[in-house]
């Protein structure tokens, strides 16, 4: 047989083609995944890939161009978030939030306890003594407004008058007696915090408010979520990627620790093939009639060009 006949049957009865392929995915199912994947050569592969990306003097602008061009198509899209979400997910979405979770206290401690978070209890804890204060003093009648000059008259107009002084002259004095006071309970508040969010009490109130904050994030306008986007901008995206980038592609153990990684999971599934692997996900079933079709449709277009039939010409020569 020539390479004009089989030619002639590759692009003249599509089923050889569909056996060609169809032969090409069960190979490759039935290999183990040691023999699919090599470590080595994969994480080599990836990091000359983010080194390369990191030494190209276009690829903050790459990086930007793609972003803005994802971002513009968000800009398009009008309604409440909800409204793009599938009703059937809501339900599953609920029940996952809503399980009973109790974090443990001292990754809880490790996430609120910081500088910033203090800073901003004492600024609340300040400002809401001394409105408190000035409430107070507020709620102090003047003396005209008690009748007669008796004691009790006296008494109010003392009163008002002490807290009318601790209002003008005294108020910067108390100010930094407040702060000192804030700054001896700021360890108690954020120990009451760290306790409270991370006790056992507290986790059917913890799982209320993550599906209010899921039921308050789907009623937000997209418009409203499109303008926060805008705050962080594409171009400003691309900078950090590419520092990201370049800061990875300086680690000089890039490749092994990839490697190790890789190899880990190789050691751990490496002898199952690659159906075993799949199996009981759905996955094969699922995917591979599409793929396998989508292969044949390439395999088609490809022995349809003169330049494969040269190819299998030339092959196929004495």
């Amino acid at each position: 047989m020539n390479a004009d006949s089989i030619l002639s049957r590759l692009r003249d009865e599509p089923h050889r083609l569909e056996q060609l392929v169809e032969l090409g995915l069960d190979h490759l199912l039935e290999r183990p995944v040691a023999e699919l994947v090599d470590p080595s050569w994969l994480a080599k592969a990836i990091s000359d890939g983010v080194r390369a990306s990191a030494r190209s003097p276009e690829f903050e602008r790459w990086v930007g161009q793609r972003v803005e061009q994802a971002l513009s198509r968000v800009d398009r899209v009008h309604g409440a978030l909800g409204e793009k979400v599938p009703v059937t997910l809501l339900g599953p979405l609920e029940k996952a939030l809503g399980r009973p979770y109790q974090p443990d206290r001292e990754l809880v401690r490790a996430l609120l306890d910081h500088p910033s978070t203090r800073t901003i209890l004492r600024e609340i804890l300040q400002a809401n003594i001394l409105e408190f204060g000035k409430r107070m003093r507020s709620m102090v009648p003047e003396t005209g407004k008690l009748p007669g000059g008796g004691l009790a008259s006296r008494l109010a107009g003392v009163a008002k008058g002490v807290a009318s002084a601790v209002g003008s002259e005294l108020e910067k004095q108390l100010e930094p007696r407040v702060k000192s006071f804030v700054d001896d309970i700021l360890g108690v508040a954020v120990d009451m915090m760290v306790d409270r969010v991370s006790s056992e009490d507290f986790a059917p109130e913890f799982a209320t408010w993550r599906i209010d904050v899921l039921h308050a994030f789907l009623t937000q306008p997209i418009d409203r979520l499109v303008a926060e986007r805008h705050k962080y901008p594409a171009a400003d995206f691309a900078a950090d990627a590419a520092a990201i980038l370049r800061a990875l592609a300086a680690w000089r153990s890039l490749a092994d620790e990839v490697e190790a990684m890789l190899g880990e999971l190789i050691r751990e599934h490496g002898g199952q093939t690659a159906r075993s692997f799949l199996e009981g996900s759905g996955l094969e079933d699922a995917w591979r009639p599409p793929l396998q079709q989508a292969l044949v449709t390439q395999a088609r277009e490809l022995v349809a060009e003169e330049a494969f039939g040269d190819w299998l010409r030339d092959l196929c020569e004495d």
